[in-house]
């Protein structure tokens, strides 16, 4: 109960103005009549504002995929000039009937187009690590959201506990009201006293007083829970977990996991961009223009020109610092994997400690059935011996408080095994 108190108390504070906004009762959709804690799960992950990213994380890979995918489109550019050479190409002999005359001013208007033949694999490696940054950030985006599940299920867990602790009250207000009318008819004929009354009416007054105590913290958790969630809590009826689930701690399924793995991926697409950046690449090349003089530079007239051809081109700069690329890789990958050991490590470590506190709290449970079975026959004992004057009033108060003792104690035991068993599904990530 500590600890859902303290969870309360901080995100309350951490939120005033919102809290307002709820108690305005404005701006909130209804939520369903009755609700369960796996659904306000979900309302929690869609209503996170943090979801959004998933959205922009599509987009951005889209347009990164494009802008890889680019690569292949025709190259097509277009360039002019206009010069005067301050000399030019001149014969160093005379040859009779031919006279070369080459302007000092030229010109020339050409069109380029380049289309990759064979790019080395730099495309493809270039938008399997965008897909594979991008799955990174999805995964690190779910383990965020994952968090927030603890947040609901402890507000959640918590209005159960207000609930049962509200039902427990009601109870002892009814048993002391019989006995507060038991009383009254034994005044009237003499064998009791009116501050036995007195005793029994200060009890219900401070039986009442606990009970609006608990409304309103009940009210403070469901606002808090339907910020959370999104929804307007404030009509809807909370169904209790079963506490007979069955989690599987060999199993870890947490999307930490997923979120390695996608890093492992990642990993490897660098690996083959590596690769890629040292392999030669293979261009058509196109070049058409006009110009004076035209590829016959021995005519002075303006003409067409046409050149077609394949160009290799090898960057071997890459080369130079390939061996340590790879080793930084490497360690990379190791890192990446030493990370995975060490959380599967410490998950199993939680998860062995948190089904130890589901057994114990089922134990609890157990003795706590009997322990009420006991206080109860106690009481019921107890009020006759007041009917027959062998004890107190103060005895008999003091046994119907011992009995609803006990019944709190089940109600807190109970939500205990639910937040251990939960906390358990948490840790190994069983939905």
């Amino acid at each position: 109960m500590t600890r859902i108190v303290a969870v309360l108390t901080i995100f309350a504070l951490s939120a005033p103005g919102v809290l307002a906004q709820y108690r305005d009762g404005a701006g909130t959709p209804a939520a369903p009549r009755h609700v369960t804690l796996e659904e306000c799960l979900e309302m929690a992950r869609q209503n996170y504002p943090q979801i959004k990213q998933f959205d922009l994380i599509d987009a951005t890979e889209k347009y990164d995929l494009s802008i890889a995918s680019s690569s292949w489109i025709p190259q097509f550019s277009v360039s002019g000039k206009a010069t005067w050479q301050s000399d030019v190409v001149e014969m160093p002999f005379e040859i009779p009937g031919f006279e070369l005359d080459m302007p000092h001013d030229q010109y020339s208007i050409n069109a380029n187009v380049t289309q990759h033949l064979w790019d080395g694999g730099t495309s493809a490696s270039q938008k399997e690590t965008v897909k594979a940054g991008a799955e990174v950030q999805r995964r690190q985006t779910e383990v965020s959201l994952y968090s927030i599940r603890s947040r609901v299920q402890n507000v959640y867990l918590g209005i159960l506990l207000l609930d049962e602790q509200i039902k427990q009250n009601r109870l002892l207000m009814e048993s002391l009201q019989r006995n507060a009318d038991e009383v009254k008819a034994m005044m009237e004929s003499g064998m009791a006293y009116k501050s036995d009354l007195d005793l029994v009416k200060v009890n219900i007054l401070d039986c009442s007083q606990q009970t609006e105590a608990l409304c309103a913290d009940r009210l403070a958790y469901v606002k808090i829970l339907g910020l959370l969630t999104g929804q307007d809590m404030s009509g809807a009826e909370f169904e209790i977990p079963s506490d007979n689930t069955a989690v599987d701690i060999r199993t870890v399924t947490r999307p930490e996991l997923e979120l390695y793995a996608a890093r492992l991926r990642q990993n490897e697409a660098q690996m083959k961009q590596l690769n890629a950046r040292i392999s030669p690449q293979f261009d058509l090349t196109l070049q058409g223009g006009f110009g004076r003089p035209g590829l016959n530079m021995l005519e002075n007239e303006f003409a067409p020109m046409f050149i077609a051809g394949i160009k290799m081109q090898w960057n071997i700069a890459p080369l130079y610092t390939r061996k340590n690329d790879k080793r930084k890789i490497e360690a990379q990958k190791q890192d990446i994997e030493i990370e995975r050991e060490t959380f599967l490590f410490n998950t199993e470590l939680d998860a062995g400690q948190q089904q130890t506190d589901v057994d114990k709290a089922r134990m609890m449970l157990e003795k706590d059935d009997e322990i009420i079975g006991l206080r109860s026959s106690i009481r019921l004992a107890g009020e006759e011996q007041y009917r027959n004057g062998t004890i107190k009033m103060t005895d008999l108060m003091d046994m119907i408080d011992d009995e609803h003792n006990a019944r709190l104690a089940r109600s807190v035991h109970h939500i205990q095994l639910l937040m251990a068993i939960y906390d358990l599904k948490n840790t190994v990530g069983q939905q």
